[in-house]
């Protein structure tokens, strides 16, 4: 066996534990075999920031997780909702979101939380690639092996915001959150950049080595691609800048 992110094989590490490639406290059941207990204990283990890379990307798509979920298409309860920077109050059948004040809005904290979040989404995303699709040990993936793993460099990711409330979910997909590709026709990929649709959030990044004129190239055909069904394009850098209470389904 051979690790996805780090290379090294079973001489140098171990692979007993399951790396979940959608956090469990998402409800994630599927895990990818080739991630060494290295490199999946790094991902969910707290650091300098007191909260994992996993935890950034649960603190996100709890709460869509939360708006998605109808008891009547789930086989078992999605659990109470726990969050370290929200509270969701529910009065008269209507939900409100309270920040609580551990969410800083300073901009230190706001840079630092986007970044992990970032970084907990293309682990994600390149780990059910190689579980789906049996891809990843190329070179041309290092560029998400430096950012994901090893902290190296930025990486933009972009969060496509929709125009109308109404979503395509599988029954259970609340419950039990899946990662499929080329899931929707207004998703866009090329060799250098690849778009997901995860709990009705859609996202775009580079998955190579790109320039300023390839960047303007995606963005114009994924844009074209998207006409009528998304208003904008946000590079995000804020957790704030993505729509995870879903407000679009009440417009």
């Amino acid at each position: 066996m051979k690790c996805l992110w780090c290379f090294k094989t079973e001489i140098d590490v171990t692979f007993i534990k399951k790396a979940h490639t959608i956090p469990k406290s998402l409800g994630g059941q599927k895990y990818n075999n080739n991630v060494c207990d290295e490199c999946n204990k790094y991902f969910g283990e707290k650091g300098d920031d007191k909260y994992s890379i996993e935890e950034a990307l649960k603190e996100t798509f709890v709460i869509s997780r939360k708006m998605l979920y109808n008891p009547k298409d789930g086989k078992r309860k999605i659990g109470e909702f726990k969050s370290r920077f929200f509270e969701i109050k529910e009065r008269k059948g209507r939900k409100r979101l309270i920040i609580k004040q551990s969410f800083r809005f300073n901009r230190q904290f706001q840079q630092r939380l986007c970044r992990n979040f970032k970084r907990g989404l293309y682990k994600m995303y390149f780990e059910e690639l190689n579980r789906q699709k049996g891809v990843g040990y190329d070179n041309k993936y290092d560029i998400i092996r430096n950012f994901a793993r090893y902290d190296r460099g930025d990486l933009p990711v972009i969060y496509f915001e929709r125009s109308f409330g109404a979503m395509i979910l599988f029954k259970r997909e609340a419950e039990t959150p899946i990662l499929f590709f080329d899931r929707m026709e207004y998703l866009f990929s090329n060799k250098t950049f690849d778009e997901i649709e995860f709990l009705s959030h859609v996202f775009g990044f580079p998955i190579g080595d790109f320039n300023e004129n390839d960047f303007e190239n995606y963005m114009h055909k994924s844009i074209e691609i998207k006409d009528g069904l998304f208003k904008n394009a946000l590079i995000i850098k804020s957790l704030l800048d993505i729509d995870f209470t879903l407000k679009v389904m009440n417009d």
